[in-house]
């Protein structure tokens, strides 16, 4: 074949062998062999890529093996922290939390109990020293103008008896009327009663103990005493309060101008005949349905009718409830209850001293003992009861 070369890299005359005769040449063994010796070339250097590719995975696998390393030293630190310094940390938590509640329960005992106990005590000792200072302001006024206790005569036996009382004055104030804590405390069940009735009109109102209650509760009130040291304490606390007769002070009053009438141990210093005309101008001034309370010791009970209603000089003499209804009935008013009060403490009744019988006994002791424990009963009822009663009566509403 003319030009072609044994390696087959001869040419045609225009340069380039034919296409035919490529394709012959290589499916000689001269073609064969290029091309496999191509392709082992082609092998050795992909061999060589390879090479350099497993060089740089080794050196990848190394850094990847120091990164897991480097990580699993970190897991074991983050491990150590958690189980010895968090747990420490949980624990200083845990005891400031409990150290924490402890202070918020003695802050909510302080704030619960012991802040309202003293300011209970607080305001207790303030009204104490408040009405220490009014007795002894009255007191001191009473000295000042060397007035006596108030009697209900002229005679000169009786300015013998309210001089030589002058002395013991300040023991037979708190005698009589008793602390004004106690008094007010007894006043609180009339407060339902009087706090739709203003104006109400308080006669023999004293220190003023309804009145205040009164004016706590919004209720217009005054009140009417002839006992000037009274009076000034009394107005010292900004109460209305006149100094005068309490029969006068009704009749000032116009007819139907008053909502209630209050009468606290006043009756029994006046006799049946004052306690008929106090009543009589009550009715008059109370307007329709108005209110008349009365107060008055109970001699029902014995140790009051015999004994402590006579410590009071000023009482004329006992008004027992029958009576006081009558008188209010003569009067004009109707009845709406009588009710007893303020029955002497437990610990003083006769039954409280008496032996518990003490194992079996036989039925006849048994019977001697149930009929001895109603004669105690009995007498106690005579004896220790109620030291006090009150009548409430109204105005008609149609009179």
């Amino acid at each position: 074949m003319a030009g072609a070369s044994r390696d087959g890299s001869g040419d045609d005359a225009a340069g380039r062998r034919p296409g035919w005769a490529r394709t012959l040449y290589r499916l000689t063994p001269w073609g064969l062999r290029r091309a496999l010796d191509g392709q082992a070339q082609a092998i050795a250097d992909l061999a060589v890529r390879l090479d350099g590719a497993g060089a740089r995975f080794l050196s990848i696998e190394r850094r990847l093996d120091t990164v897991e390393d480097a990580i699993r030293g970190i897991q074991r630190e983050l491990e150590a922290l958690r189980d010895d310094r968090l747990v420490g940390v949980d624990r200083r938590f845990d005891g400031l939390e409990a150290s924490l509640r402890q202070t918020h329960d003695a802050m909510a005992g302080v704030r619960d109990e012991l802040v309202p106990a003293v300011v209970d005590r607080g305001n207790l000792l303030i009204d104490h020293l408040a009405g220490e200072l009014d007795e002894v302001a009255s007191l001191v006024e009473r000295m000042l103008r060397a007035e006596p206790l108030p009697m209900p005569a002229d005679g000169a036996e009786e300015r013998q008896i309210a001089a030589a009382l002058r002395d013991v004055q300040p023991r037979l104030l708190e005698a009589f009327r008793g602390d004004e804590a106690e008094i007010r405390h007894r006043l609180d069940d009339y407060l339902p009663l009087l706090r739709g009735s203003s104006p109400v009109l308080d006669l023999g109102c004293g220190r003023g103990e309804l009145l205040l209650m009164l004016r706590e509760a919004g209720v217009a009130a005054s009140g009417v005493d002839s006992d000037p040291a009274l009076i000034q304490a009394a107005r010292r606390r900004g109460l209305e309060v006149t100094d005068g007769d309490a029969l006068e002070a009704l009749r000032a009053r116009p007819a139907g101008s008053v909502g209630a009438v209050t009468a606290i141990h006043l009756l029994e210093h006046l006799g049946a005949d004052g306690a008929l005309r106090l009543l009589g101008e009550a009715r008059r001034a109370l307007r329709p349905g108005g209110v008349l309370l009365a107060e008055c010791p109970n001699p029902h009970t014995l140790r009051v009718g015999g004994a402590e209603f006579w410590i009071d000089p000023t009482h004329l003499r006992p008004l027992p409830p029958e009576t006081l209804r009558l008188l209010a009935i003569a009067s004009g008013l109707e009845i709406e209850r009588v009710e007893y009060l303020h029955p002497f403490p437990e610990e003083q009744r006769l039954s409280a001293a008496a032996p518990a019988a003490a194992g079996a006994v036989a039925p006849e002791v048994a019977a001697l003992s149930d009929r001895i424990d109603r004669l105690v009963g009995r007498l106690d009822e005579l004896l220790n009861g109620p030291r006090d009663y009150v009548l409430v009566a109204r105005r008609p509403a149609a009179g």
